[in-house]
């Protein structure tokens, strides 16, 4: 059987992981597996409809305000940079407050935690990637299309990579538990900035993808999981 060096976290020796999960990295350093978990064990069907239910009803109230300030319905709102954020943290706060409602007390912490992550990474890759276009437009070598593209990409991955790091520092500022790691599911949150590549560039099936629609299914997707998180 596998020692648990840690029971509160499900956490095994270095050595005993790899003979049992030879596909898995470790980190020797801590002597804990680099991988975090989001689920120990899986949630009833009841349970992930509420969260879902939660995660949906936090994204719409923000957008019911924007809704009344725009004079738009909920379907043609403008996103711009607080718009986004706003928006994000309502569906990702709705997810986790659901989820703390319906899930185990144990796992409480778990949730805010990939609460945390999901927010920073909805957020932190706009903020930089804003100024960045906006320092492009200034310098008369950089002001193109090819340029704002390239920089847009880099600046986007690299706002991830911080928005790791930094929800890592705060949930785990002594690090004693495995670091959150960045996964394709969580680029999804980004898609507006990588959709909004495409306008840039000015392709022809840009005009064709309504990206704008698709942020509150993404910022409500973020909820849910930060929510079903244990």
């Amino acid at each position: 059987m596998l020692t648990q060096v840690n029971p509160k976290f499900n956490i095994y020796t270095s050595e005993e992981f790899a003979e049992f999960y030879p596909k898995k990295r470790v980190r020797r350093k801590f002597d804990i597996t680099t991988y975090r978990y989001h689920q120990q064990e899986d949630l009833s069907i009841n349970s992930k409809v509420k969260i879902g239910i939660g995660a949906t009803l936090g994204t719409i109230i923000p957008m019911s305000v924007l809704a009344v300030k725009q004079r738009r319905n909920l379907f043609k709102l403008h996103f711009g940079l607080k718009e986004m954020i706003a928006t994000s943290l309502g569906g990702i706060a709705g997810g986790v407050i659901s989820g703390l409602f319906v899930d185990k007390k144990e796992y409480k912490k778990h949730k805010i935690d990939e609460g945390v992550f999901q927010f920073l990474n909805a957020s932190i890759p706009p903020l930089l990637v804003m100024p960045a276009i906006k320092g492009c437009e200034k310098v008369k070598a950089l002001n193109n299309i090819t340029t704002k593209a390239i920089t847009t990409v880099g600046v986007l991955f690299g706002g991830m990579k911080i928005a790791a790091t930094m929800s890592n520092f705060i949930n785990d500022p002594k690090d004693l538990e495995p670091d959150r790691r960045l996964t394709f599911k969580d680029a999804v949150a980004n898609i507006d900035d990588a959709l909004g590549i495409f306008v840039l560039a000015k392709m022809p099936f840009a005009k064709y993808l309504h990206a704008e629609k698709l942020l509150p299914a993404i910022y409500a997707w973020c909820g849910y999981r930060a929510g079903e998180s244990n």
